[in-house]
């Protein structure tokens, strides 16, 4: 076979092209598994998923790596230009050129290697601050940056030491914040594209669909256990494959957006189907096609998600997701977009009437009382970060930070310490332990139930300023993106007044979805719409000219009767034209619409066959 004009046949230039199209698709399978995997392992909050979870992202940064070679590798053969693959297979099209069918799997070479990342700069910050945490320092320093920090153990106050207070948990965290760097460069690399970001959104779609299943057969049937085998020991409010309900909550806050932004975009497209002059007959008509087809499905993702969402009876997620739902509306309005905001609103009125208002209204009226533990932790922890406002207790160190304390010393007679005790007292070492008075029945908390307290106290004003830095510049990235906007939002939110964070399953998708719409121009392209869609056209036909073919055809296959004529007479091509106008909603433009098909076929140099009743 012969290469086409204007095309690439060089054996290496189509050997490159295929790999980066390999590792293209391969990173995308690869952030499916890593999100779908971490959630499933009941959040990866136990030491036996950290492995896998760490190893996951460093295949994906080798992926990474594998791909940016890839494309390096073709800008020496073909130079940095846009490119298709034929749609046979066999050759590469330069520039998007559609003249030989319609092209396959496209990359612009003009991209750069990696797309914008907009937690990539706070998150190399937030790892440099945590990094310093663990540098040793000399006899007396760390105790002298950190005057609330103490002394670990005796031998440590002659000894160099670093800030934090738990080197292991330092670490750990150290490696968990890595990983996350590595995914959001992962995603942002694998959904700098328009079809893998709608993709994307399908899966977590999907996915959130799966897991409002799983909590609502939980519910239903009064579970003990997780998948029927895993008994949770800190908790038994578990909820889906989360220990705790408000962690499911948290991770709904990041899916039911994304199911209703498949949903929004199917609208979209249904609107495009029934035109922008609608009325009821065309509406419903519009449902039997694929569009309309394609909002009926959207429609159960979206409802399965809120419905789970509000079955969690979590009262910080709902009071988040409602505020993260008005600035998608702000953002739907600014781009006239407002009906699937109004549809967003419907299905949470749904679900909240089928879950019961009675049940939310329980929960609700004990938040005052639920409050104060909440309360007493922060003001305790804020106490706390007056003795370490520079540098923090070390990251990842909040419950070994705010529940040590040095021995009491004795007053003069009383019976002495042992003489571990009385050493420990003497050099300040924190041996022993304290819980707070006010809320009795906890000896002890390991999180601040709240997200930014929490960095607060283990990274200091310097680790709270880069992570909220992190948080305003993630959420002006999405600006232009009102649904990702509302899933980031809807996080960050709720973390003030949980620790959603902290579960690695939540980062780890919350991380995708910030690299969602990273492009060249770090800025988010609103999608293109279609004003007419071919419910409009019979009515516009007599406005289109030479065009008046296509558009009767189009108007013939959306009605549902395409071939009826096909090579049929002219007085047939006429009458099933003023048939297709009728079937869109309106008889008045049935003549004009035949009168249109009359014109077209007696035209000069027009086929009967391919035409007008194609």
């Amino acid at each position: 076979m012969s290469t086409p004009a204007g095309t690439i046949s060089d054996p290496l230039a189509i050997a490159a092209a295929r790999r980066l199209h390999a590792a293209s698709t391969l990173l995308e399978v690869a952030l499916g598994v890593v999100i779908a995997g971490s959630v499933a392992a009941i959040g990866s909050v136990h030491p036996w998923a950290y492995w896998p979870l760490w190893y996951a992202c460093a295949g994906i940064a080798a992926l990474l790596v594998y791909r940016a070679l890839a494309i390096r590798r073709l800008r020496r053969l073909i130079g940095r230009q846009r490119f298709a693959f034929h749609s046979s297979g066999r050759w590469l099209v330069p520039d998007g050129i559609a003249s030989y069918g319609r092209p396959g799997w496209s990359f612009d070479l003009e991209r750069p290697l990696l797309p914008p990342a907009p937690l990539l700069l706070p998150g190399v910050v937030f790892l440099a601050l945590v990094i310093a945490q663990l540098v040793p320092l000399p006899p007396g320093w760390a105790t002298a940056l950190n005057a609330g920090r103490g002394v670990v153990s005796v031998a440590e106050s002659v000894a160099w030491a670093p800030i934090t207070v738990d080197v292991e948990s330092t670490l750990r965290g150290a490696a968990f914040l890595v990983a996350a760097l590595l995914l959001h460069l992962g995603a942002a690399a694998a959904l700098d594209r328009g079809e893998a970001r709608r993709r994307f959104q399908g899966f977590v779609a999907l996915l959130g669909l799966a897991l409002a299943l799983v909590a609502l057969t939980q519910a239903a049937v009064n579970a003990r256990r997780i998948y029927g085998i895993f008994a949770p020991i800190e908790s038994e409010a578990f909820f889906g494959p989360f220990v705790n309900r408000n962690h499911f909550a948290g991770y709904m806050l990041l899916v039911a957006p994304m199911a209703l932004a498949v949903l929004a975009r199917a609208h979209r497209h249904y609107e495009w189907r029934v035109g922008a002059w609608p009325n009821a007959r065309r509406r419903l008509v519009a449902l039997a096609s694929p569009e309309g087809a394609g909002l009926m499905l959207a429609v159960v993702p979206a409802l399965a998600s809120l419905s789970a969402l509000v079955a969690s009876t979590s009262r910080g997620a709902i009071l988040a997701f409602v505020l993260a739902l008005v600035l998608a509306g702000i953002g739907l309005r600014r781009q006239r977009g407002v009906p699937p905001w109004l549809f967003a609103v419907a299905l949470g009125l749904m679900a909240i009437t089928w879950f019961g208002v009675e049940r939310l209204e329980v929960r609700f009226r004990t938040s005052a009382a639920d409050s104060a533990g909440r309360t007493v932790v922060w003001r305790e922890s804020l106490g706390m970060l007056r003795r370490a406002w520079l540098t923090g207790y070390g990251f990842n160190t909040f419950g070994l930070a705010t529940s040590r304390a040095t021995p009491w010393r004795l007053p003069v007679g009383a019976t002495p310490s042992s003489s571990a005790v009385a050493e420990a007292a003497r050099v300040g070492t924190m041996i022993g332990y304290r819980t707070p008075s006010q809320i009795p029945d906890v000896v002890w908390y390991r999180e601040a139930h709240d997200d930014y307290v929490q960095v607060a106290v283990e990274c200091g004003a310097v680790g709270l300023i880069v992570a909220l830095w992190a948080a305003v510049r993630v959420l002006k990235a999405a600006r232009l993106e009102p649904w990702v906007m509302a899933s980031l939002a809807g996080v960050l939110l709720h973390v003030v007044v949980d620790f959603d964070l902290q579960i690695p399953a939540i980062p780890v998708l919350f991380v995708c979805i910030a690299g969602l719409r990273a492009d060249r121009s770090g800025r988010v392209k609103a999608a293109p719409r279609s004003q007419h869609g071919p419910g409009d056209e019979a009515f516009t036909a007599g406005q289109e000219g030479g065009a008046s073919e296509r558009i009767a055809a189009r108007q013939t296959s959306s009605a549902g009767i395409a071939g009826i004529c096909r090579s049929k007479s002219t007085k047939a091509c006429i009458s099933t034209a003023a048939t297709a106008a009728r079937s869109q909603g309106s008889r008045r433009t049935a003549p004009r619409a035949a009168t249109i098909a009359h014109s077209a076929m007696s035209s000069p140099g027009t086929p009967v066959s391919t035409s007008v009743c194609t």
